[in-house]
């Protein structure tokens, strides 16, 4: 698949000073090239036009003067260690930190500074200038410093928020998981001695389209998602039972969560709850979102403009429509129009702003329910690698993102024609340029009602493979980011929060990533599936070729969390029956070269290779599923992370990959409520066998 080589060398070297990689190895380790067409639709989505030789001296001079001429509105360091300014930047300057401590000093030789120790966001004062100085601790919080060192080898339970189901049914609940069912599981976890609860993404989704599901692919990742919002706990049982009383009976529960059904009706509850408000509501609790509101200011504004305009043209049959293909005025928010379409449409736009109040409100319900319970940590947010294109962001902060380019995967052995997520990316030079104030948003956004923080596919903080619109996923190349600077800039955010911080760091892995999530304190993931022994590079190929043996669990390295498997890949029960394998192959997922035969094939041998890594004396007719969680638990990793479906041994994985209508990707729902799951014996035996390795029985 290698393509035609570039030609140009200025548009190679316009490539490389953007920092996109015009060669790179697949997961074969064969070389590939980039094509000149992809190399010109990605810088042009970069901003950097280079569709002639005019046009890439234009956008060589322009990105040339941005990466030396002047002092950036933020410079990135970390506590009392060199921070290099500049050109532009030499002679005296004075730091101004926080606390009000000042420094004084001279830049060096080399144009740079040593920072003071005191992390934070300091200013920075020149004869060029003055910017801000965010200095990061050298690492993120441990879970040492978040237990005072009582639980240095903690243990939590994943939770995709939907499908969890509350111990008895609530007038309001809907049919699905929200966050009065989080408080639960909560409380009953820590009860059992979990000290954290990691839960899937709950940013802002479109509440125009309730079947938009994926919490992967949200609106905007600055807000949240208004479903979840649990009214009893903010507003009183009576405010929810008059609401009540306006609506219909809500769809019935199922075990497959019917979206736009469950999503339109709770809509109507929160709108009936607004309604009230307005009229009724308790001026204590008024003030509360009078000052929510102020506090998120024009973002919230914009978050709630959007959600009207796009009710707006759902209600006139062109929801679908993307707001690239709005009315001209529609389509920039701070145009006279939407100006206007504000002002005629007040409540409109108050009632996503209340909406989102009530949810923020209820998140931070749970967390506290969470820490009042027991758990150090308490919940866990999930950051999502991207936002949708057509969503509330997108069309908000349009400068934050890189417009005609979309987020994936190359191809690999699972995935032999790449990944296209449809979402979009950050732009590197627009991060640089408005002093990573998206980047910073997000993480403040995303830690503000909660102890821990799990980043999806950190590995696009070193580079992203991004793919033009139009063009096929392996079509794509990878675009080189700033990775230190926002390591330290997460690890600023999580030490200012006082959170953990754990990065996914699973696929094709750049060589001194791991080194560096390390060095910042940032947690990785162990996967039990992913844990192997490294080939035999002198065994014959017909060997390599086979799976390898699993690693020792006291081998597993101890910087990550240990966990048995995640929303993406089979559970426990799921990958000893093949299940996995079972869908891939009656949906056609399966990669290159692979037939199901081979697969069930070398299941049998990694079954097999398990059971030998476990200490069984045979393999065992039904999954292990004690002596799994027992094997991850007893892992050197200072906390383990267990998804509830692997804990209530649930054959079905919440996400089957490359799949979008063919799977019940992301309604799933959990068998048992969170009482009746920790009191079922087999659950107890199971979670016994994990506190017993963690060395808390």
């Amino acid at each position: 698949m290698t393509a035609a080589p570039c030609d140009d060398p200025a548009l190679s070297a316009l490539a490389a000073k953007a920092g996109i990689g015009e060669h790179w190895t697949d997961a074969r380790q064969r070389p590939q090239r980039v094509s000149p067409d992809t190399l010109r639709l990605l810088l042009e989505g970069m901003g950097l036009p280079a569709g002639n030789a005019h046009d890439i001296r234009d956008s060589d001079h322009r990105l040339g003067l941005e990466l030396r001429a002047r002092l950036p509105p933020l410079l990135v360091a970390r506590s009392g260690m060199a921070a290099f300014l500049p050109d532009c930047a030499r002679g005296r300057y004075r730091i101004v930190c926080e606390s009000g401590q000042t420094c004084d000093g001279e830049v060096a030789e080399d144009g740079s500074l040593v920072a003071p120790l005191e992390p934070g966001y300091h200013t920075l004062q020149m004869a060029c200038g003055e910017t801000v100085l965010a200095v990061a601790p050298r690492q993120a919080p441990a879970l040492d410093d978040l237990t005072d060192g009582a639980r240095s080898r903690a243990w939590g339970l994943c939770a995709q928020v939907y499908s969890l189901r509350r111990d008895a049914r609530q007038p309001g609940d809907g049919g699905y998981g929200d966050f009065a069912a989080v408080r639960e599981l909560a409380a009953a976890a820590a009860a059992e001695g979990a000290d954290a609860l990691a839960i899937s993404p709950v940013h802002a989704m479109f509440a125009a389209q309730p079947q938009r599901c994926s919490p992967y692919a949200p609106s905007s990742r600055l807000f949240l998602n208004t479903l979840y919002a649990d009214p009893a706990a903010i507003l009183g049982d009576d405010a929810l039972r008059r609401a009540l009383a306006e609506l219909a009976a809500p769809p019935p529960a199922m075990d497959l969560i019917d979206w736009p059904s469950a999503g339109t009706w709770r809509q109507r509850l929160l709108r009936a709850l607004h309604r009230q408000f307005r009229t009724i509501g308790p001026a204590d609790v008024r003030q509360r979102y009078e000052a929510f509101c102020v506090r998120r200011g024009k973002a919230l504004r914009d978050h709630a403009v959007f959600e009207a305009l796009h009710a707006a043209q759902a209600a006139h049959g062109t929801g679908s429509l993307p707001w690239t293909q709005w009315a001209a005025g529609l389509r920039d928010p701070d145009s006279s129009e939407v100006e206007r379409y504000a002002r005629q449409h007040p409540v409109e736009v108050d009632f996503h702003r209340y909406a989102q109040w009530l949810a923020a409100e209820s998140l931070d319900h749970a967390q506290e329910a969470a820490r009042r319970a027991g758990m150090r940590v308490g919940l866990i947010a999930d950051l999502a690698v991207g936002d949708s294109p057509d969503g509330s962001h997108a069309w908000s902060r349009q400068t934050d993102l890189m417009p005609g380019l979309s987020i994936g995967a190359p191809p690999d052995i699972h995935n032999p024609q790449g990944q296209n997520w449809n979402l979009a990316a950050f732009s590197p030079r627009a991060m640089h340029a408005q002093g990573y104030a998206a980047y910073i948003d997000m993480l403040r956004a995303a830690l503000a009602h909660a102890g821990g923080l799990r980043i999806d596919h950190i590995l696009g903080m070193a580079r992203l493979w991004l793919v033009p619109d139009g063009l096929a996923a392996g079509a794509g190349a990878y675009l080189r980011f700033p990775l230190r600077e926002l390591l330290a800039l997460t690890t600023l955010e999580a030490w200012r929060h006082r959170a953990l911080a754990i990065g996914e760091n699973l696929g094709t892995v750049p060589e001194g990533f791991n080194l560096e999530l390390a060095d910042h304190g940032i947690l990785g993931m162990n996967v039990l599936w992913f844990m192997r022994q490294e080939p035999d590079a002198e065994a014959p190929p017909s060997a390599r070729s086979l799976p390898a043996p699993f690693l020792a669990a006291e081998d597993w390295p101890g910087q990550a969390v240990a966990m048995t498997s995640t929303h993406d890949l089979p559970t426990l029960r799921g990958w000893w029956a093949e299940r996995d394998i079972d869908l891939r192959a009656e949906l056609n997922l399966l990669g290159g070269g692979d037939d199901a035969a081979t697969l069930r094939r070398n299941r049998r041998m990694d079954r097999g290779l398990l059971a030998q890594a476990l200490g069984c004396a045979a393999e065992p007719a039904q999954p292990p599923l004690e002596d799994m969680l027992r094997f991850v638990s007893s892992s050197p990793c200072p906390l383990l992370l267990v998804p509830m479906e692997d804990l209530a041994g649930e054959l079905e994985q919440p996400n089957l990959p490359g799949t979008v209508d063919q799977h019940p990707n992301w309604r799933q729902r959990l068998a048992a409520s969170s009482a009746a799951c920790f009191a079922d014996p087999a659950v107890q035996a199971r979670l016994q066998a994990l506190r017993t390795a963690r060395g808390r029985p």
